[in-house]
This record gives structure tokens, sequence and C-alpha cells, in this order.
């Protein structure tokens, strides 16, 4: 497979983890980096996809709800307060 060469640049912290990484799996830094990066893209691919079918499902979710007034709402959570107020009293 043909490659493309893009230089990264990682702190010293990073690059030992990539190195120690790279000794756990037995391979080397530049492959380790390339398939975590190949996984990681994928992750997001999926990630993005699972928020689409999510924000789908909660507007078909969200359609079949009533229409709900939140003024008289409020006005009537105010009144059962007041009820329960009175009736500690």
């Amino acid at each position: 497979m043909a490659t493309r060469s893009h230089t990264i640049r990682l702190d010293p912290a990073s690059y030992e983890l990539l190195e120690a990484e790279a000794r756990r799996r037995g391979f080397s830094p530049d492959e380790v980096a390339r398939e975590l990066m190949r996984e990681q893209l994928a992750a997001s691919g999926d990630d993005a996809q699972r928020m689409r079918s999510a924000l789908a499902t909660a507007a078909t979710v969200r359609a079949a709800l009533p229409p709900i007034d939140g003024v008289e709402l409020a006005r009537e959570s105010r009144e059962q307060l007041d009820r329960r107020a009175t009736q500690v009293e």
C-alpha cells in the first residue's frame, strides 16, 4: 500500500506513551500511531452516526407528544404548591 508522509509533533510524555504501547504490541511507534489514528477516526464516524440516529429518534418521540402550554403548566404548579402550603399551616 502506498503511503503519504505527515509529521506529527509529540511532547516527550506523549512520545514515551507511544513508545511504550509500541513495545507492548511488538510494533514500531509509526505502525502503532497509524493504527491508533485509524481506530479513532473510525470511532468518531460511528459516534456521529449514533448521534444522528439518537436525534432522529428524539424528534420522532417529540412529534408524538401533545403540545404543552408552559405558562399554564407553571400556573398549575404554583396552585398545587399554594394548596400544599395552606394544608400544612
